[in-house]
């Protein structure tokens, strides 16, 4: 009997210690608007709000300046599929006249570890510094010469619902997946020419259990092979292994605006999944 007492408690501290970690329970303390909020509608208001997907009115009119400066307002232009700006996968994704530089806030280690409150507030009003307002002729904008309006965050306030941002921190704090449980990376260099070099791409999947995944949701698509479908002139396999760090949101919150939609995926059925793409012979380029 005391052996599996023992056992019951370790049991239950192991469990918590996994939840505190993870980061992904709600507690009792935390704002009901947060509780209440979809994570998963948060992760396609992070890649682009003004999606038919994230439920954007496609009649606003906004939505013109949205889509001719969509990198200047979507979230995962600055702060990366990974949600570590520049010290991640956006190393080399240097600004142009059509895009700002990616942030230098790894929100993945900053933002995950704020209360929800907290980062709400951070991500609606800011933390003091100037934003950009909906009004800003972004026509005009030159990384070399003035970088900093374009750079600003936009002010949100503006065009996103307080629901909306509660999506978005839920997204970050609860559905977002850790990128670095999913493959190994290497980052040298200085941004924006930067380097980033991917293997152990699946980790401790199970292959087997990954294409079983693969063949009920993707296969449809983009055939046995992974070729039937190019991304980027890529196929699905090299995508995958070049690519890593988007693959994972793209299965798990669709590729908007197309027919891959939002697909319940455990972080476990992620890695099983890139276990199973990181095979260059069922999966050639």
């Amino acid at each position: 009997m005391l052996k599996i007492f023992k056992y019951f408690l370790m049991t239950c501290f192991l469990a918590l210690a996994i939840s505190c970690s993870d980061n992904t329970t709600d507690t009792p303390t935390d704002p009901q608007d947060y509780i209440n909020a979809d994570g998963i509608n948060g992760g396609i208001l992070f890649d682009k709000f003004w999606s038919v997907e994230g439920g954007y009115d496609q009649n606003s009119p906004n939505k013109a300046q949205f889509d001719k400066y969509s990198d200047f307002f979507r979230c995962k232009q600055c702060h990366g599929w990974d949600l570590m700006g520049r010290n991640g996968s956006y190393n080399s994704r240097s600004p142009k006249t059509n895009r700002p530089n990616v942030s230098g806030i790894n929100y993945w280690t900053k933002a995950r570890n704020m209360g929800a409150q907290e980062l709400f507030d951070l991500l609606k009003n800011g933390s003091g510094k100037a934003r950009r307002p909906l009004s800003t002729d972004l026509s005009t904008y030159d990384p070399a010469k003035d970088p900093t309006i374009g750079d600003q965050m936009p002010n949100v306030k503006e065009f996103l619902t307080d629901k909306q941002i509660w999506d978005i921190v839920k997204f970050i704090k609860v559905e977002a997946l850790d990128v670095t449980k999913l493959y190994d990376a290497t980052y040298t260099g200085t941004y924006p020419t930067g380097k980033a070099t991917y293997t152990n791409i699946g980790k401790d999947g199970d292959a087997a259990k990954g294409l079983e995944f693969y063949n009920t949701y993707c296969k449809a698509c983009h055939g046995a092979d992974g070729k039937t479908f190019l991304m980027e002139n890529m196929s699905t396999g090299k995508f995958t292994r070049s690519k890593p760090y988007e693959v994972q949101h793209k299965v798990k919150f669709g590729q908007l605006g197309s027919a891959m939609k939002k697909t319940p995926v455990t972080l476990q059925q992620m890695k099983d999944l890139y276990k199973a793409l990181a095979d260059t012979t069922k999966f050639p380029d």
